[in-house]
């Protein structure tokens, strides 16, 4: 099991015998920022532009429709969803190695990103609460730490916003979303969460805060038990989101 506070042991393994490599490409890092990628991939993160989904963030066509065919299609409970940058390379590997190996020295990298995002989209942080995606519990014992919820931790520092991590949990044991249909994934999320303070969201703003954004169903389901809570209006910011 990893521990987030002291560090993936494959992080650990990783920088005993190659100190100071970026993790994605290998070259050799002549001065550290905390986490192992260097400037030339880091330049290579494909941050998302306009024009996107006005709903659910998605990178449309050069046209002039406002929602991607998925929000066409579907009902979406969350008002809005952004991402800061497409999952591809090398910010793919990055997010892999942070929730999967447990290199948590990204967090300072994920948490810059994320900050920088908020200050130029002021509207997604005039919120009441900051919502970390809930890990089930069986989950959370497998991988050591929510990466949902450290993500939170470091927009919360940039702007003091009050964070909720206990009051929603997740009581499904959802099937893995990889490979599954867009319906499929829907329907394996369908009563994933459970609010446990019945009135805290009462007529409340609430951001939503994941690592990435794909169907978005996790957040969609996540939305829908806030809004049944009584929730006013759910956002959503992810690192990335696929196309």
């Amino acid at each position: 099991m990893k521990n987030e506070e002291g560090g993936g042991i494959l992080e650990g393994i990783f920088n005993f015998f190659l100190p100071q490599h970026c993790l994605v490409c290998g070259s050799y890092l002549s001065r550290s920022r905390g986490f192992p990628l260097c400037s030339a991939c880091f330049s290579r993160i494909e941050y998302l532009r306009s024009p996107l989904c006005v709903k659910c963030g998605r990178p449309l066509p050069g046209s002039s429709a406002l929602l991607c065919h998925h929000c066409r299609a579907f009902s979406f409970h969350f008002d809005s969803a952004r991402a800061v940058a497409l999952y591809t390379s090398p910010f793919r590997e990055c997010i892999h190695a942070f929730k999967y190996q447990g290199f948590t020295s990204f967090r300072s990298l994920f948490g810059e990103l994320l900050c920088e995002y908020l200050e130029k989209n002021p509207f997604l942080r005039e919120v009441d609460f900051l919502l970390p995606v809930p890990l089930h519990p069986a989950r959370f014992i497998e991988r050591g730490f929510n990466q949902s919820l450290i993500l939170a931790e470091e927009i919360k520092k940039c702007f003091s916003l009050p964070l909720v991590s206990k009051e929603v949990r997740r009581v499904k044991p959802t099937l893995p979303q990889v490979g599954l249909r867009f319906r499929e994934r829907r329907k394996n999320m369908r009563g994933a969460f459970e609010i446990k303070e019945n009135n805290l969201f009462q007529n409340k703003r609430v951001l939503i805060v994941d690592d990435v954004l794909t169907s978005r169903s996790t957040v969609d389901s996540l939305s829908q038990t806030l809004k049944k809570g009584g929730a006013k209006e759910v956002l959503v910011l992810a690192l990335a989101s696929g196309k």
